[in-house]
């Protein structure tokens, strides 16, 4: 059976013009699109209050209860000058064996390199409600890797605070990079304060990436563009 190309691979070469200010010559920059609920990834991302910018890895949805309600896609991006050092022994695989590879899994959520997830809300939820659910998903990841990484509970916390908002609205967007143990987000477009948390970081790229994902298909999905990445493409 002949295999389809990656929907990352084709929506790579897709632009999307960008809101140009008055006067200014109007850009374009790469974008994918996550198919089933449409939402747009530019292919890079900056960090939030920071230097740079992170590169799509691939993009997956989360969806609630039976009926597979969206409540929001998310994107994982890397550092796409670390990222190869780092997984050079997955370089020249193909992405039908890394979304079955619990190693190249386990090396990801090691977060030896800077990594950056995007949220964007495809339905309207009630701040306290994203809260809840965050902090139901975090506080057993970092009670699991107390021993090894303390401190966890109160990131959480801390961290559960910056959704003291009435709403996330459809299309808000969150910004969430870890580099170095330290957690940096943007919250409908706020950039908030640091927190310190190797543990925090962890249990919130292995709500993605884990043994026990928010989305298994989106666990898939987010490698996607791996080959190319390590392979410097």
């Amino acid at each position: 059976m002949k295999r389809s190309l990656p929907l990352l691979a084709v929506c790579t070469a897709l632009t999307l013009p960008l809101a140009a200010q008055e006067g200014a010559q109007q850009a374009a920059q790469p974008i994918a699109i996550e198919p089933s609920s449409n939402v747009i990834f530019p292919m890079e991302v900056g960090i939030p209050g920071g230097e740079g910018t992170h590169y799509l890895a691939g993009m997956g949805v989360r969806t609630k209860t039976f009926l597979k309600v969206k409540v929001y896609a998310f994107g994982l991006y890397v550092d796409r000058q670390a990222a190869p050092e780092a997984l050079a022994d997955w370089q020249g695989k193909m992405w039908n064996d890394l979304q079955k590879d619990d190693s190249f899994y386990a090396a990801l959520l090691e977060m030896g390199f800077p990594m950056t997830l995007r949220l964007v809300m495809t339905r309207n939820v009630g701040g306290e409600d994203m809260a809840e659910a965050f902090d139901g998903a975090l506080t057993p990841r970092v009670q699991a890797v107390a021993a090894e990484m303390p401190g966890g509970e109160a990131a959480v916390q801390q961290f559960r605070a910056y959704f003291s908002v009435e709403e996330m609205t459809d299309g808000s967007e969150l910004i969430f990079t870890c580099a170095d143990g330290t957690l940096s987000s943007s919250v409908k477009g706020e950039v908030m304060g640091d927190i310190e948390s190797p543990a925090l970081c962890w249990a919130l790229f292995d709500v993605y990436l884990g043994e026990d994902p928010v989305s298994k298909d989106g666990k898939k999905n987010v490698v996607q563009n791996f080959p190319n990445i390590l392979a410097g493409r």
